[in-house]
């Protein structure tokens, strides 16, 4: 990096922290987000809700991989999650990355889920805790980095980075004097504080929080999954996730290059008096808030259409077709997959009515049904209960459009 290199050293340089956005556009946006995602989350019964969420997180983290450029085919995530790594190099080193974000993720959803309201995502303690918990789960050569002059440096997981950093035009703030960024970044975005007691100012903060914490760059590498793990916190706490059942990982990475092209664009400083009052362009923070709120929402719809129950039960029907004709499984293991999908669970007794068939046939179906992993059984009490499960191995069928085209392709080729 040139030694005449200017860097940013007091706090002021990354203003505006929040958008001047005087058509209230954003604030249109932010409500029909909430709207929205709340309705996703009335869609279906609880127990299935879960089921599908623990479902969509690989594809959460394939695409907040690919964003980066690792692109890790979701049969390999697959393995990974059975820990089943490939002996080639590069591919267990995908594997790898993404079994970390997966299991970060479910880490952060496990603590939201449990109501734990004291974790603020905006706090730069949590930050840190996310990149170190990231980093703890993959192996130590995956903590060197190699800068532009070649030289080899290490990430100290959970610390914030000792060395300059340039990412495409933009070089974030000198290393010294980082703790006076994060201390603003996390004082100005804190949701807890009479500030935001705004829902829609909070919502509307979750994307102009998403650049600014990318223009802070605070740790040596792993920012970009830091910062949509962190995302992803800030809509669990504000309780927009629909329970896990949309990602915006999955909507950044769909047009990424124009994702990247905000984000760069955020980067800016003011072009004149009529852009904001900051050091940094007000017009493009609210332009790059514009477009993350935009592909949240886009998410929300997707996924309502995908998880819409008439739309499910006939694919769950068609799918149920196609396995009976490849002799996978008997004709009535389709009355069992619809049955769980819209209960959640049943009991073994109510299997064997639906169904009309003996002990032994039973068995002999929900053994099929386990082992293709469409289903999953645990006594309680004196019962046998069935719980709905997908696995990733059926998502074209049953969640089409989720993966890429070719990846689907590849996927049904494998069943």
């Amino acid at each position: 990096m040139d030694d005449n290199v200017e860097f940013y050293v007091t706090p002021d340089a990354m203003e505006p922290l929040f958008p001047d956005d005087t058509s209230q556009g954003l604030d249109d946006l932010a409500m029909e987000l909430i709207q929205k995602s709340s309705k996703l989350s009335g869609t279906m019964n609880p127990i299935t809700r879960a089921a599908i969420a623990d479902f969509l997180r690989p594809m959460n983290s394939y695409y907040s991989n690919l964003i980066e450029g690792s692109d890790t085919h979701p049969i390999d995530i697959d393995r990974a999650l059975k820990n089943d790594f490939s002996e080639n190099k590069a591919k267990r080193y995908l594997q790898k990355e993404a079994h970390a974000h997966i299991n970060v993720h479910l880490s952060v959803s496990k603590e939201f889920n449990k109501g734990h309201i004291d974790r603020i995502p905006t706090s730069i303690s949590y930050l840190k805790e996310i990149h170190k918990r990231f980093y703890d789960h993959l192996p130590k050569e995956f903590r060197k980095v190699e800068s532009k002059d070649g030289k080899i440096k290490q990430v100290i997981p959970g610390e914030l980075r000792t060395a300059e950093v340039e990412v495409g035009r933009h070089i974030a703030p000198k290393s010294e004097f980082l703790n006076l960024f994060t201390d603003r970044f996390e004082n100005f975005y804190d949701p807890t504080t009479h500030s935001n007691n705004s829902k829609i100012k909070r919502i509307i903060s979750i994307a102009a929080s998403h650049h600014r914490l990318a223009w802070i760059h605070p740790f040596l590498d792993g920012n970009g999954r830091v910062i949509r793990l962190y995302s992803d916190a800030c809509f669990m706490y504000e309780g927009l996730h629909s329970s896990g059942l949309w990602s915006i990982s999955r909507g950044l990475a769909r047009s990424n290059e124009k994702y990247k092209s905000h984000l760069a664009n955020a980067d800016l400083k003011r072009r004149n008096d009529y852009d904001g009052r900051g050091n940094l362009s007000s017009e493009m923070l609210t332009r790059f808030c514009s477009y993350f709120l935009e592909a949240a929402i886009d998410q929300i719809d997707y996924m309502y259409r995908v998880i819409d129950t008439e739309s499910m039960l006939k694919r769950l029907k068609g799918f149920s077709e196609l396995m009976v004709a490849r002799g996978r499984f008997k004709p009535a293991a389709e009355y069992i997959l619809t049955d769980v999908f819209l209960k959640g669970k049943i009991s073994k007794s109510e299997a064997m009515r639906i169904t009309g068939t003996s002990d032994k046939t039973l068995k002999k179906i929900t053994d099929s049904l386990v082992k293709m992993e469409l289903l999953s059984q645990k006594k309680e009490s004196i019962s046998m209960m069935y719980y709905v499960r997908y696995p990733i191995a059926f998502s074209p069928m049953l969640f089409p459009g989720l993966y890429p085209a070719d990846k689907e392709i590849d996927m049904t080729n494998n069943i």
